[in-house]
């Protein structure tokens, strides 16, 4: 995909993931969110399981991960992944979703989600879920503007050893 510089000096190019991307995506989930919220080794954890699920599973038709990479550094500044949901038909799953803290505000989560948007539509997903934390304001901000609704709302329970409300989002495509 083409290289982006939207004027706000960061010059990034999105695509999809080859070997060793993986790993870095989990180290950046591990590193960050135990950085500002305090997330345990066991978030990391379960972003290792997500990753390792995606890649065992890996359906090259129906699934993909989108890597936002400095075009001057090759640095991973984000990442979002499409899987196929495991239990619902027609459905695509986000996971994933990350941008480093240096480079938000530069449109790269957005476009990241535009890319899974358009890849759920061409591949004839119906409709697309997601599921984050109501701490996460500025993915959710992002998903908002891109259309998709919150749909669930749990009780606040103990997530990686500190209390979390986990939410589910949905984005309609036909």
């Amino acid at each position: 995909m083409a290289p982006n510089n939207n004027g706000s000096g960061l010059t990034y190019e999105i695509r999809t993931h080859r070997p060793g991307d993986m790993g870095m995506i989990v180290s950046l989930h591990g590193s960050l969110y135990a950085q500002q919220l305090g997330w345990g080794g066991s978030f990391e954890a379960s972003a290792a399981r997500s990753v390792a699920d995606f890649l065992d599973n890996f359906d090259p038709g129906l699934e993909r991960a989108f890597i936002a990479e400095s075009t001057e550094t090759r640095k991973l500044l984000g990442s979002i992944a499409v899987l196929k949901h495991r239990e619902e038909a027609n459905t695509a799953h986000l996971r994933l979703f990350l941008v480093d803290p240096a480079a938000r505000g530069a449109g790269l989560g957005a476009r990241l989600i535009d890319e899974s948007i358009s890849f759920a539509r061409e591949r004839g997903y119906a409709r697309i879920i997601l599921w984050t934390f109501s701490v996460l304001e500025g993915a959710r901000r992002l998903y908002n503007r891109a259309g998709f609704q919150l749909v669930l709302t749990a009780e606040e329970k103990e997530y990686w050893g500190t209390r979390q409300v986990s939410e589910c989002w949905e984005l309609k495509l036909s």
